[in-house]
């Protein structure tokens, strides 16, 4: 693939130069920039960028699909990856089209060692069966950017194209590095939402592209001593355990969880009437069964690893997987789900 490059602007994906638009909107929005993993179409502007230390994205794997009968989502395959997100919403070029645009970038990462996980198209029929996204309505948009909205571009424009295409690649972990997911969706408006003072004229294509690089969240969170698990039980019946570490979607005890598992074994000899429920607690991204099964997991790697390492008896220890049923935090912030992936020691005697 060919590459334009210009003086101080990262290197660029080489397709046709749209044709003129106001120089005011052939600027970047204020403080945007290409993500190192990715480059841009030649013509292209960011319209918006947003980047978050730690956040969630959701990564569908198939196509979604409204029951009309049921009155609610069927179950679709997906990923759900943790790390540090970039998200960029991209005006295209006035000439170029939805699979011209993504197969540019598709062609770009390939040869940066990502393959492909899933794509799809509407080919043209949003509510047709040929539509290999969903069955309308914008319901692909609404469902794997559920937890960020940008109501001008992505629900009203992005949301109300006839001809939209998706595709999500990983590169898997190297040289110390995690995975890295990205995903497009490129799509072209409609008359109905144009936008002159944005320059998207009937027709444009918009990209939206989600960077996300998988990686431990740096733990904050200070080790519990004993006694203060134990004045911590005595004042609330629980305490909450913030180092007890998990990889994502893993039930597989980190190294990092030693310190706080040899001060819960302290206090379980300490005390030998003592027993506890074991609480695993999730953030709700994802599925609620699949992190029911998956904090109920956890909790129970909690248990067997006191029972092998610090000879606690079984029967003092009952483990229980919560989902996010009892969040510490509202959901809607980095902070509140950091808050919310715990392990609580709960008094049951």
């Amino acid at each position: 693939m060919k590459f334009i490059v210009f003086p101080l602007v990262c290197a660029v994906l080489a397709l046709p130069v749209s044709a003129q638009v106001e120089p005011k909107f052939q600027k970047d929005a204020a403080g945007a920039k290409d993500h190192p993993q990715l480059k841009r179409i030649a013509g292209s502007i960011i319209l918006k960028s947003t980047a978050k230390k730690f956040d969630t994205h959701t990564i569908p794997l198939e196509r979604i699909v409204f029951d009309y009968d049921a009155q609610k989502f069927k179950d679709w395959k997906k990923l759900t990856v943790e790390g540090a997100r970039t998200t960029l919403f991209y005006r295209e070029p006035g000439d170029a089209g939805t699979l011209e645009c993504l197969r540019a970038y598709q062609d770009d990462l390939k040869g940066r060692g990502f393959e492909v996980l899933f794509e799809g198209a509407s080919n043209g029929a949003p509510t047709g069966e040929t539509n290999q996204l969903d069955n309308g309505y914008g319901r692909f948009i609404k469902q794997v950017y559920a937890n960020e909205t940008d109501y001008g571009i992505q629900q009203y424009t992005l949301g109300g194209c006839d001809d939209f295409r998706f595709a999500a690649l990983k590169k898997p972990a190297a040289d110390g590095a995690g995975d890295t997911y990205v995903t497009i969706f490129c799509g072209a408006t409609t008359g109905s939402w144009k936008d002159p003072q944005k320059g998207i004229a009937e027709g444009t294509v918009l990209a939206r592209v989600d960077v996300l690089e998988t990686k431990a969240m740096e733990n904050r969170m200070v080790v519990v001593k004993a006694d203060a698990m134990q004045q911590q039980i005595d004042k609330s019946g629980r305490v909450a355990l913030y180092g007890i570490l998990f990889d994502f979607n893993k039930t597989e005890l980190k190294p990092e969880s030693d310190a706080t598992l040899q001060e819960i074994g302290q206090l379980l000899a300490a005390d030998g009437t003592l027993k506890l429920l074991v609480v695993g607690h999730t953030d709700n991204a994802g599925d609620f069964e699949f992190n029911r099964d998956l904090s109920n997991r956890r909790a129970a790697a909690v248990v067997e690893a006191l029972v092998a390492r610090f000879h606690v008896s079984k029967e003092r220890l009952l483990p229980f997987g919560c989902s996010f049923a009892s969040p510490a935090a509202p959901n809607t912030t980095d902070d509140g789900r950091s808050k919310n992936r715990r392990v609580e020691l709960v008094k049951w005697n």
